[in-house]
């Protein structure tokens, strides 16, 4: 069974495509309509401040193939399995890189703020 701490870090990690898409959203509507661009400013620069929070955190690991792994799976949009051939890995040995990357990762961002939805 797969630990629930383990399963918040991922959603935590989901949350950046999530970001970037908001991003291109906001600019693509300020673009549009440059009579609302205030409106969409203040939530442009928070979807950017979480999007950025975790690139941080991913960057902070101290083992650094945990923070590449968890980079292109999360940042890049790579499967483990195109992560495991550019990083001349086995699937197996990326798939335990990765876990053991999410049990150490420390989020920033707490959902009790609300920042992150």
């Amino acid at each position: 069974m797969i630990n629930p701490l383990v399963t918040e870090k991922r959603e935590y990690l989901e949350l950046y495509a999530l970001q970037q898409a908001r991003i291109n959203r906001y600019l693509a509507l300020s673009a549009k309509n440059a009579d609302k661009k205030d409106k969409y400013k203040d939530k442009l620069m928070q979807a950017m401040w979480v999007r950025d929070v975790i690139e941080e955190d991913i960057e902070s690991l101290t083992d650094k193939t945990e923070s590449e792994v968890l980079a292109q799976k999360y940042l890049c949009g790579k499967s483990l399995e195109e992560t495991a051939v550019m990083l001349n890995y086995s699937r197996r040995q990326v798939e335990r890189i990765h876990l053991n990357g999410l049990e150490n990762l420390r989020p920033s961002i707490k959902k009790e703020k609300g920042v992150t939805h």
